[in-house]
């Protein structure tokens, strides 16, 4: 999925604790800026306080006075929800968090995306769900589904933003030629040590299935091939000497 932008809107937020948590996770996870409708707490000492330092974030919160006012601009709107069974009658069917990736790989528009919270006594409201393009949930346990906001916004955060950056950051796995000339420069070293080695053959096999678990990437694979090269020339080296 390309590089998405979240917009992350609070609708009548109560706690300044959860403004300031929710501050710093959006530092910890690069988002922002933060949007507010009708906050029902002021940004004090405490929403500071939580936030340690990532109180940027509170200080450039932008202040609305309706939902279509702080998503103006967004290509998708997200809403969350805890209580599975509040939205029959508004037809919404919430979508499990770790489908929504995929279901942003379908959105190719431009802009950012806006993700909804609720207020803490009674998450988002029918019509606020109607300004949803989808409704996601955390899957929880069903005799205490309702998270607490700062950490309902931790999880989606982390499906949404963390898991994209770990996939960029997996290892380059390891050319399989590379790999092959490790085993049979390993392979030539034990050789040479054959007369120190109780059972050479069992050293070349050990070797191999340590590779085997290990699945050394690209970059450990060179690193161990320049070692037994090394040491494979400085033998070669000593033996036209003698």
């Amino acid at each position: 999925m390309p590089k998405k932008n979240f917009r992350i809107i609070l609708v009548g937020t109560e706690y300044e604790l959860n403004l300031g948590a929710i501050a710093r996770l959006m530092a910890n996870f690069g988002q922002s800026p933060l949007y507010l409708v009708n906050p029902q707490c002021e940004i004090g000492f405490t929403a500071r306080m939580h936030a340690k330092h990532a109180t940027k974030i509170l200080e450039k919160a932008k202040i609305c006075s309706s939902i279509a006012e702080a998503a103006k601009g967004c290509s998708f709107v997200i809403g969350t929800t805890g209580v599975l069974r509040r939205h029959r009658k508004a037809l919404r069917h919430p979508l499990p968090l770790e489908h929504l990736r995929a279901r942003l790989a379908e959105n190719n528009t431009p802009g950012p995306i806006a993700v909804l919270f609720g207020p803490e006594g009674n998450g988002l409201g029918e019509e606020d769900i109607k300004r949803c393009d989808v409704l996601v949930s955390v899957p929880t346990d069903p005799h205490y589904a309702v998270m607490n906001l700062s950490h309902a916004v931790a999880v989606v955060l982390y499906a949404l933003v963390a898991q994209e950056k770990r996939m960029k950051s997996v290892r380059v796995p390891a050319d399989p030629h590379e790999l092959g000339f490790l085993k049979k420069a390993f392979d030539q070293l034990a050789g040479r040590y054959s007369h120190r080695l109780n059972d050479p053959a069992k050293t070349k096999l050990a070797f191999q299935r340590v590779l085997g678990r290990a699945v050394p990437d690209e970059v450990e694979v060179r690193a161990m091939l320049a070692v037994v090269h090394q040491a494979l020339r400085e033998l070669e080296g000593k033996k036209k000497q003698q």
